[in-house]
């Protein structure tokens, strides 16, 4: 598994979340593009990095002035792959050329809601799957 590094600013963020949360982030990447700030938060602890009617991720929003999503970590690559995109239908792991790859199946309608413009989201994706579980591709279907 890639060990990620994390700069100051990210390692400020990651407590941030922790102390105004409660929950545990395992992983956290910064899009200064979009303005918009990602969680890996550890099992099970979701519901805590949300809060009821999602106010604590309306508190964090609010002190670091950026969007906040939120996704939940699994040790099993196949669960955390629907973690990160819930329109999966199917998700199949495979060992190609001495790495993993990942290939999911999606309804033709969330297929560029996934990819996102430019392929934005896709490649957020691949990069939280390569970080967290060392999966060198993600094919969408």
């Amino acid at each position: 598994m890639q060990v990620a590094t994390f700069d100051t600013d990210t390692l400020r963020l990651m407590t941030l979340f922790e102390n105004m949360t409660h929950a545990s982030p395992k992983d956290c990447m910064v899009d200064q593009e979009n303005g918009c700030v990602y969680f890996v938060v550890k099992e099970g602890d979701a519901g805590a990095a949300i809060g009821k009617n999602g106010s604590n991720v309306k508190h964090v929003e609010a002190a670091i002035k950026k969007n906040v999503k939120i996704f939940e970590y699994s040790g099993d690559v196949e669960k955390f792959v629907k973690n990160l995109i819930p329109q999966s239908n199917e998700v199949t792991v495979k060992e190609e050329n001495g790495g993993k790859v990942v290939e999911i199946r999606v309804e033709r309608g969330s297929k560029a809601m996934i990819i996102g413009r430019d392929g934005r989201n896709i490649k957020l994706f691949k990069e939280l799957l390569q970080r967290n579980h060392n999966v060198n591709d993600l094919i969408v279907r």
